[in-house]
């Protein structure tokens, strides 16, 4: 297999046709014809979404290996406030790598068990693990291997991270309803804005445990459009929260519910919040970490081999762990001297890098394949 000619070829057409989550239409079926091309069994449209789930069965005993893949882009407003859809995060890139493990698989054959490419819509909004799982598309699988590639800051080409430990993140939105009035009788109302601004401050004076990283952060306050001289009666607040331990998030949600709710009931006003997305923080098996580090350096020597990093953004793929204990899971961070960064529409990186990437999961794939689970 000619990599770099593989990469060439894929990534320019995936990254020109980038789709929204559950809307990865022309993405879901360029990737299924390409999997079906190598002789695998494509399942498409998996849990009703646009998923696709390849299967190849070396018809020996031996545990189920997944490889999985993101399809989702990004969405950006722009001056004529429309939105255009750009893979400015990489699952461009994720999906080349992806195609490129399964044919060297396909080539190289598997000494035995099953493997399976899952190619998960959705991951933006954090809803595309959760659509695989209720799918049953993780039930007879033993191991799961995601990547990503990573800011520059983090990973150089020629680099990989053997274990991305993803933060827990929760995005919460909410509503504080108070009393209209006109500004000059201001008792006979209930100021909406006086209320959020009491809340951002007992927001703020959250305490959590330093060592897990907890943070809650007010991301969004609107209110009081209406005439300069009315009382608000309405706000829209909204929240990000991060911690590095899924039982401190837990607690986390609560106490920010709490302080909304009961904030507001001091002021004589109502208010709740709900979440509106979430990522579990990962839960990766130190079993595994041997094994993927041997396989970089198999492939990098000791210099492209880099510490495991812990870093504060947040990744559905540790939905498969959460849902699925039993599973054993890695998530590997790619070095592609990347420029602007993730979620940036100008971000760029080096596509020769992605070579390395899938070599290390393809070789890492096997070797999961005759340890047992």
């Amino acid at each position: 297999m000619d990599i770099q000619a593989h990469i060439h070829k894929v990534w320019p057409q995936l990254h020109a046709m980038p789709e929204p989550a559950f809307q990865e239409f022309q993405t879901s079926a360029y990737l299924a014809a390409k999997l079906r091309e190598l002789g695998y069994a494509v399942e498409e449209g998996v849990g009703n979404t646009t998923a696709v789930v390849a299967l190849l069965d070396s018809g020996k005993p031996g545990p189920t290996v997944a490889v999985r893949t993101d399809m989702d882009c990004l969405l950006f407003k722009q001056s004529d406030g429309s939105e255009k859809a750009v893979h400015a995060c990489g699952h461009d890139a994720h999906m080349t790598i992806a195609l490129g493990v399964a044919q060297l698989l396909k080539e190289q054959g598997l000494p035995c068990g099953r493997v399976k490419i899952l190619c998960q819509p959705a991951e933006e909004i954090g809803r595309g693990a959760l659509a695989l799982l209720a799918a049953g598309a993780l039930d007879d699988v033993d191991y799961v291997f995601g990547y990503h590639v990573m800011p520059g800051d983090m990973a150089k080409s020629g680099q990989i991270i053997p274990q991305i430990n993803w933060t827990a993140a929760t995005l919460m939105e909410g509503e504080i309803r108070g009393l209209a009035a006109h500004g000059s009788q201001p008792h006979l109302g209930v100021n909406a804005i006086d209320v959020g601004a009491a809340i951002v401050a007992a927001i703020n004076a959250l305490h959590t445990n330093p060592l897990l990283g907890g943070s809650v952060k007010t991301t969004r306050f609107l209110g009081g459009s209406g005439s300069l001289n009315s009382i608000c009666d309405k706000v829209a607040i909204g929240f990000d929260l991060r911690s590095t331990n899924n039982a401190e998030m837990l607690e986390l949600r609560q106490r920010v519910m709490n302080v909304v709710a009961s904030t507001a009931k001091v002021y004589g006003a109502e208010a709740q919040c709900h979440i509106v997305g979430t990522c579990p923080a990962a839960e990766a098996d130190p079993s595994l970490l041997k094994l993927t580090q041997e396989c970089i350096v198999a492939e990098l020597g000791t210099a492209g081999l880099l510490p495991a990093a812990s870093i504060t953004v947040g990744e559905d793929f540790n939905f498969f762990k959460q849902e699925r204990p039993q599973l054993k899971t890695a998530s590997l961070g790619i070095g592609v001297d990347m420029v602007c960064g993730l979620h940036d529409p100008e971000m760029h990186m080096e596509l020769s890098a992605l070579e390395p990437a899938i070599k290390v999961l393809a070789n890492l794939t096997k070797k999961a394949l005759v340890e047992r689970p």
